[in-house]
């Protein structure tokens, strides 16, 4: 595991972090998925003001939001799990833009989001939410899958795309620092096969 920055690195940033296992595309990849949904929201008069590609992500099992260090137990806990999961590599892909509206929200999120081309991402997020569970960490309720794009104040059209996401090799483990808009991977395991 990579150690995480250093306080001082950190200067001026709010304080705290999200801990979650995500896939994420190469940069490559990243850069395709921009570039095509940036042109889609050209053709239909709307600004993308997308997230930076960099931090491109799909959650597979977020761990919440905590204040400080990450608890070094619960991500040693964290990666012993991962370490243990034998799962083939496979690809993914996308079906629609949506804006999810939630009730009170202040920030919309715009994302990627699909039907069969996810359904191998939900059984990976099953099988390691079930060998969390039987060592004891906590897991989060079923969500739907989804790449988030950007955020926005008001909810947005939806409309259908077939867009090829990329072949998924390895799962990683990460923090991601309020208020910097990156995300450290503190750890990474290979999908086989």
């Amino acid at each position: 595991m990579r150690p995480l920055p250093q306080r001082s690195e950190l200067a001026g940033a709010v304080t705290g972090h999200k801990l979650f296992f995500a896939l994420r595309p190469d940069e490559v990849t990243a850069e395709r998925i921009a570039r095509v949904v940036t042109a889609q929201h050209a053709a239909r008069g709307l600004q993308p003001r997308l997230r930076p590609s960099r931090i491109f992500h799909i959650t597979l099992h977020y761990f919440g939001r905590f204040d400080g260090e990450p608890d070094a137990r619960r991500v040693a806990a964290a990666s012993q799990v991962a370490s243990e999961l034998r799962w083939p590599a496979f690809d993914l892909g996308f079906e629609r833009l949506a804006s999810w509206s939630h009730a009170g929200a202040r920030q919309h999120p715009f994302v990627l989001t699909g039907g069969q081309g996810l359904e191998a991402v939900r059984e990976l997020r099953d099988a390691l939410a079930d060998r969390l569970l039987a060592q004891g960490l906590p897991t989060a309720p079923d969500y739907e899958p989804h790449l988030t794009l950007r955020y926005d104040k008001q909810p947005a059209p939806a409309w259908d795309i077939d867009l090829p996401g990329w072949m998924a090799s390895e799962f990683v483990l990460v923090a991601s620092r309020q208020g910097l808009t990156r995300h450290d991977v503190l750890a990474r395991w290979p999908l086989q096969g």
